[in-house]
């Protein structure tokens, strides 16, 4: 196989900025002037828990039906914490939930002496599902060629969960409703005690429907385009997926947790790691994004095989 210096260069600058949208919109931008130093992210990390931990301590403000009020513009609480969809971690494992291997993309993306992209694209080992042994062929073939099969390559919705936590919500007697930073995409859960729509076509952010579980606004999603992907990496998933995204407001923070099961293609259920958000400035609100367009899948596929 020969590939052009060109067409390796644009397939992994645009699989790098497309596959790192969600944990932008969500964690803000990277630091300037590359990665800190071990002892720079260590306080990092420790100022932001302090924060979290100061703006948990808050009182909890509630609504007028006793619910724990979840309105507001909310921000990671600067990387404490993780979140579907947004990789970072320093390993990643292959869909056999085994072996350990660097993400770098198929063979054609990978840029000899380019650590610093490759550590970037790692995919958090707790944001991959185990699947069953029959599937595993194909979701290891997305999984070395997900630069050049992503969906969202071709613009499509990134779908729940892989849109992970919401940048804003508007709370309702009888809804919710969810924006987010990335592609301009929305959601509005029903609360009213209404059940899933049987009726209902598959879509890319599925069937959704809430209820409160104590303090925690519990989402119940199902009927989730097959067309969708969990992250960046090649996890998919068939019309049998089923998700539950729970909301829990402590203070000014709140805590998105996320369970995914498919009895069909998955071993078991896994849950991504959680991600604590944190109340914004009063004032701030979602912003219209850049819409996506399909410029990219050209210059992804132009490999000269010999």
């Amino acid at each position: 196989m020969k590939v052009t210096l060109l067409a390796r260069t644009a397939a992994f600058f645009a699989a790098s900025c497309l596959l790192s949208i969600p944990a932008l919109a969500q964690g803000g931008p990277p630091p300037e002037g590359g990665a800190p130093n071990a002892d720079a992210r260590a306080a990092a990390m420790a100022a932001a828990e302090a924060k979290f931990k100061e703006a948990a301590a808050l009182p909890t403000p509630h609504t007028a039906d006793g619910h724990p009020d979840l309105s507001g513009y909310w921000t990671s609480s600067n990387g404490f914490g993780g979140g579907p969809g947004g990789g970072g971690g320093e390993k990643a494992v292959t869909p056999d939930g085994k072996t350990i291997k660097a993400i770098a993309g198929a063979e054609e993306q990978e840029i000899a002496g380019d650590t610093a992209n490759v550590a970037r694209r790692k995919a958090d080992e707790a944001a991959r599902p185990v699947y069953k042994p029959q599937f595993l062929a194909t979701t290891q073939d997305n999984f070395e060629r997900a630069s050049h099969v992503d969906p969202s390559f071709r613009c499509e919705p990134l779908g729940v969960p892989r849109s992970g936590a919401p940048s804003e919500i508007f709370q309702g007697a009888n809804s919710v409703a969810l924006l987010y930073a990335n592609r301009n995409m929305s959601r509005v859960i029903p609360t009213d005690g209404r059940q899933h729509d049987a009726d209902a076509d598959s879509m890319s952010n599925g069937d959704a429907v809430g209820h409160w579980e104590g303090d925690t606004l519990v989402v119940d999603v199902a009927n989730i385009s097959t067309d969708t992907w969990l992250d960046g990496d090649g996890s998919f998933h068939d019309k049998n997926m089923h998700v539950v995204e729970r909301f829990t407001r402590k203070g000014n923070t709140i805590l998105y947790e996320v369970t995914v099961d498919d009895p069909t293609v998955f071993a078991r259920p896994f849950s991504p790691k959680a991600r604590n958000l944190i109340l914004g400035k009063p004032g701030q609100h979602v912003t219209e994004d850049y819409p996506c367009v399909e410029l990219d899948q050209a210059h992804l596929t132009t490999n000269e095989r010999h």
